[in-house]
This record gives C-alpha cells, structure tokens and sequence, in this order.
C-alpha cells in the first residue's frame, strides 16, 4: 500500500477467522499451532498492508519471524469468530517488533509478541527494507505510538530458581 493516508486507526483488526473443530486439541479448545496460525493470517495482513505482499516476496525480500512468545489467556472453542489486531510495538530498517491479541467478542484469549526480521532470501541474510516498505510501515505504526505498551509486551518465560 502506498497510499500512507489510508491506514485504519490503531491497533486495527486485520484478520477474523471462524474456530474449526479441526484446530481443536483432545480437551476440545483450540490448540497453540493454531494459535500461531492465526497470528500468521494477522502479520501477513499486514506485509501485504505495507507493501511486502506476495510479490515481493517472489521477487527475492521477505520478513521472516525470529522469535515469538505466546500467551495463553482464555479458552477458544469451535464456532467462536476469532478477530487478530496488531499493534507495532517498534520497528528499524530491518526489524518489526509486533503484539497481536486474539480475542472473541472483545475478550481476550491469547496475545503474541513476535520480532520480524527482513531478509534477502537469495543471499539468505538479513538486509534494510526498501524506502517505500519503510515509509509504508512508519505511517502504519505512527497512529500506535499513542497506545500504551501492553502489560504482556517482553515478559520472559520460565520457573523461579530454588
């Protein structure tokens, strides 16, 4: 997109999907791939939104996800329309730290934090996006340096050592 003008308010819904009894686990809620996939429909809602699309990713350039961090905070169960928002936590030539919440009905059942790092898939490195995909992502996150930080954003993972 390079018309900067006409990205949605901040943190937009990018993406809703209905829950299948596919996505469920053997306590019949939906399970962490799931999750992920669903969090991957958002961030590739938003490549495409910035100019990263298809496109050009077949021309060479990509952002590939380096990291995530799940939290799980409700139960989602067949039926239930999940909706997935973004909020752009902070970005630099080569890197998108994004915070995706998952909710039904406004109540949320899981975040994701992810850091996108933009890569020359050719030469298998990463390298600096090019000046529009940059101007497109600032204007995009521009409207989210008004929203606080989420209270999950950069929490670490692990047990309490004795």
């Amino acid at each position: 997109m390079t018309d900067t003008q006409h990205f949605p308010p901040a943190p937009p819904v990018l993406c809703r999907l209905r829950i299948l009894p596919s996505w469920l686990d053997y306590n019949g809620h939906m399970t962490e791939g799931r999750y992920l996939l669903v969090c991957s429909e958002v961030t590739d809602t938003l490549m495409a939104l910035i100019g990263a699309d298809r496109g050009y990713v077949a021309r060479g350039h990509s952002y590939y996800t380096v990291e995530t961090h799940i939290l799980h905070l409700g139960e989602s169960h067949a039926g239930e329309l999940l909706e997935g928002s973004v909020q752009i936590l902070g970005y630099d030539a080569k890197r998108i730290h994004v915070f995706v919440r998952l909710s039904v009905t406004d109540v949320p059942r899981a975040t994701l934090e992810q850091v996108l790092v933009h890569v020359d898939a050719k030469a298998g490195r990463a390298v600096p996006a090019p000046d529009d995909i940059q101007r497109n992502l600032a204007a995009f996150a521009k409207p989210h340096e008004a929203i606080p930080r989420p209270e999950a954003a950069g929490r670490s993972i692990g047990l309490a050592r004795r």
